[in-house]
């Protein structure tokens, strides 16, 4: 909460509005005064009358705190994933994320360290999943008493989704990331609904499961086709010609070379790559 007070009062004098003209019609001036000096506790609604009299968005809001806590995790996230891609993640470095969980009891530093461990015996786990049990059933567990998703349960799904059924796969998108796309024009959840797609599309195809890939593009249909979604719109096309060779055996080979040409363009030349591996995976036949 201080930093809460110390931000709205920094967002209110910016905008020369007095306590009085910001706090009437939401609550007593001496409510907000309490809240910006004296950092005491305040209603989210309240927080986020006084957010839009401003004409803040939460999420801007929550982009300008100042907490220490979350940069670190922040933080700590952007070094697990680099560490993955170089890979340089070791089992000493799961082990830290493990021991931090045993000293917190914070759920966040034992997912990182299930999905490490998980994606590092990714094929281990796929030819004797019981020897990963513990860890796999309190990753379901965990994401089926959530009813509501955030951004921490769907990115610890879509990296995961080689642990889940097919019908599994299908509830949770049927039934949870559906409800993310109301909020398809807000840049945060943009970027992470392309993330979840777009994992979804690739983990479908590389398991050659038409049903799912289907599942996955057909999330990404009514998504908008603004500059936030411009690097799934690229990669919708490629997968749509992927869902149509594996109901067909068909490949219309054009189509993917422009693809491929325009993600090259955009700068993922790495991925490109990757894109041509696995279409050649699923179809034997080279781009």
């Amino acid at each position: 909460m201080k930093q809460q007070g110390s931000l709205i009062k920094k967002l209110r004098t910016d905008r020369k509005i007095s306590q009085a003209m910001l706090a009437e019609g939401i609550s007593s001036r001496t409510t907000l005064s309490s809240f910006e000096n004296r950092k005491t506790n305040l209603s989210s609604q309240t927080l986020f009358d006084y957010l839009d009299k401003m004409n803040i968005t939460v999420y801007e809001f929550s982009l300008l705190l100042d907490s220490e806590a979350t940069d670190q995790k922040r933080q700590l996230v952007q070094d697990f994933y680099t560490r993955y891609y170089d890979r340089t993640l070791t089992l000493d470095y799961l082990t830290s994320l493990e021991e931090r969980y045993f000293e917190t009891q914070n759920f966040f530093y034992y997912s990182l360290y299930i999905q490490g461990l998980l994606l590092l015996n990714r094929e281990s786990f796929l030819k004797n999943q019981q020897a990963y049990s513990k860890e796999v059933e309190l990753v379901k567990q965990y994401l089926f008493d959530i009813e509501t998703w955030g951004r921490f349960e769907l990115n610890l799904f879509s990296n995961l989704l080689f642990i889940f059924d097919q019908e599994t796969i299908s509830y949770y998108l049927d039934h949870g990331i559906k409800k993310i796309l109301r909020y398809a024009n807000d840049p945060f959840y943009a970027n992470l609904l392309s993330v979840v797609i777009l994992n979804g599309c690739a983990f479908a195809s590389e398991n050659k499961d038409s049903y799912l890939l289907n599942k996955f593009l057909l999330l990404s249909h009514p998504l908008p086709n603004t500059p936030l979604y411009f690097y799934l719109k690229i990669h919708q096309v490629l997968y749509q010609e992927i869902y149509s060779y594996l109901q067909s055996s068909q490949l219309n080979k054009e189509v993917l070379r422009n693809s491929l040409i325009v993600i090259e363009q955009a700068g993922y030349q790495n991925h490109n790559i990757d894109l041509k591996n696995l279409i050649y995976a699923v179809t034997s036949i080279s781009i």
